[in-house]
């Protein structure tokens, strides 16, 4: 059915805690309550509640378990059998299958631990010590219960734990290095306009280093580099308020064209010092000229822009 007896979603959320991921996928979302868990437990339990950074996505195969709530809590829901959408998914930090697996046979079940296996860095997988007889429940054929998994079975995969009624096993690939907040790493990087424009790159010059957490770079841009590894690769989408910002219209100013300086010609494009009366030295661009007046911009030329990055985690030093 689509919910469970919680015994062990305290050790799980524990785990979640303890592991920070940037990326879990839940596999059997049901009511969602591990969508829900894993949000809690990443973003906000971390100060993100208005700015949540974790991607949290779900497989359900019966569709009408989808509703307004998972819909709100996670960031993608694929919609179909786990054994033929999960091999077409990138890794995860994490990977969350509870109550799945008493609902596969033995040789599908084989499968799907080996492809979490493949795809995680770490996986809870909860099923039951002792299953019930259980129909197809809600019109759903999916909800009948065909296997029992034995505790020797499960740790072919990793370590079993049990809480009550419920089996936890822990799935850990081999530990890769991975960039975390206060880390220096060395990056390169392409920066395109949503249109494909570059406006910037490091190719064919050192890569950048920077301390993570620092706010050398925009933080979309930082909170990309969280949780990958020496050598990978990917291109990440970063909104105008994870990047630059709006556009504020306040930061616009029209001055007389008499209150240019003489010595300069004004053009669309020309960036300038403007003196501030508190001492400040702030950077403005000419973005309109005519006959009587000249419009200075102080906003940074990236403001209000929609941002993709292709970015290359080149060392954690």
């Amino acid at each position: 059915m689509p919910c469970s007896r919680p015994s062990a979603l305290a050790p799980v959320c524990n785990r979640i805690m303890e592991k920070n991921p940037m990326s879990v996928l839940d596999i059997g979302i049901g009511f969602g309550k591990f969508g829900f868990l894993a949000r809690e437990y990443t973003d906000v339990f971390r100060g993100r509640y208005f700015n949540p950074k974790t991607r949290i996505d779900g497989i359900e195969i019966f569709e009408k378990y989808i509703g307004r709530l998972q819909r709100e809590i996670y960031d993608n829901i694929y919609i179909g059998n786990v054994m033929d959408i999960l091999p077409t998914l990138g890794d995860y930090d994490t990977i969350i299958c509870s109550d799945v697996l008493e609902h596969l046979n033995e040789k599908d079940g084989f499968i799907l631990l080996d492809l979490i296996e493949k795809k995680s860095r770490f996986a809870m997988i909860v099923t039951p010590v002792r299953v019930l007889r259980q129909e197809a429940l809600y019109n759903n054929e999916y909800e009948r219960h065909i296997s029992v998994w034995p505790r020797e079975t499960l740790s072919k995969w990793g370590e079993v734990f049990q809480f009550e009624n419920a089996y936890l096993l822990e799935i850990s690939s081999v530990a890769v290095a991975q960039a975390k907040y206060g880390d220096t790493v060395r990056v390169h990087y392409i920066g395109k306009l949503e249109n494909g424009t570059m406006f910037d790159s490091s190719i064919n010059r050192e890569p950048l280093q920077l301390t993570i957490g620092r706010g050398r770079i925009i933080p979309g841009l930082e909170s990309a580099l969280i949780g990958m590894s020496p050598g990978e690769s990917k291109t990440t989408k970063i909104s105008a308020c994870n990047a630059y910002g709006p556009h504020r219209k306040e930061m616009t100013q029209v001055i007389d064209r008499n209150q240019f300086p003489n010595h300069l010609k004004a053009q669309v494009g020309q960036m300038l010092q403007d003196y501030q009366p508190d001492g400040r030295i702030i950077k403005v661009m000419v973005t309109d000229v005519s006959e009587s007046s000249v419009t200075l911009d102080a906003n940074h030329p990236l403001a209000g822009k929609d941002l993709t990055f292709d970015i290359q985690l080149v060392e954690i030093l």
